[in-house]
């Protein structure tokens, strides 16, 4: 699984930035910058595009249902996780697949999106775009606290 940092360039693009590093796993030649560019925009509904900026601070969010088209186009279908149960989730990593999910709090911020990466049974392991570490843990019982703030958001194809 690729790396791909969202600062300094998009300091509130977590989102795109995770959509990024799931696509180039699946072979897509994206980067952050050019997906932003085709990522739906919206004036207050995440549900519909990202709320706000994502090269400022004062950028908000985007959610799966707006990213849907995107992730469809370049990794050929796409799957709205949200609300999955951790079977699901776990289901997906094991079958190769990185799954996208916002969680909270984490870094300050009332909404993150990283990309999971691996499950043992007892962690979840993940990419982080804002710190870049790589294949970072969660514990399944953070991991479900800080997923279920954000309403268990979560996309991959």
């Amino acid at each position: 699984m690729p790396l791909i940092a969202q600062l300094p360039e998009l300091p509130t693009g977590c989102e795109i930035t995770a959509v990024t590093l799931m696509l180039r796993y699946k072979g897509a030649p994206v980067n952050k910058i050019a997906l932003d560019t085709e990522m739906p925009k919206h004036t207050w509904d995440p549900n519909y595009g990202y709320v706000g900026n994502p090269f400022t601070k004062r950028g908000w969010t985007i959610y799966p249902p707006a990213l849907m088209g995107l992730v469809k186009k370049y990794a050929g279908n796409a799957w709205n996780l949200t609300g999955a149960s951790n079977a699901t989730i776990a289901s997906q990593l094991l079958k190769g697949r990185p799954v996208v999910v916002w969680v909270s709090p984490m870094h300050g911020f009332s909404v993150h999106a990283l990309v999971l990466t691996g499950y043992d049974g007892s962690n979840y392991y993940y990419n982080d775009p804002w710190t870049g570490q790589k294949n970072a843990r969660f514990s399944r019982s953070t991991f479900n606290v800080i997923w279920n703030n954000q309403r268990k958001r979560a996309i991959s194809f």
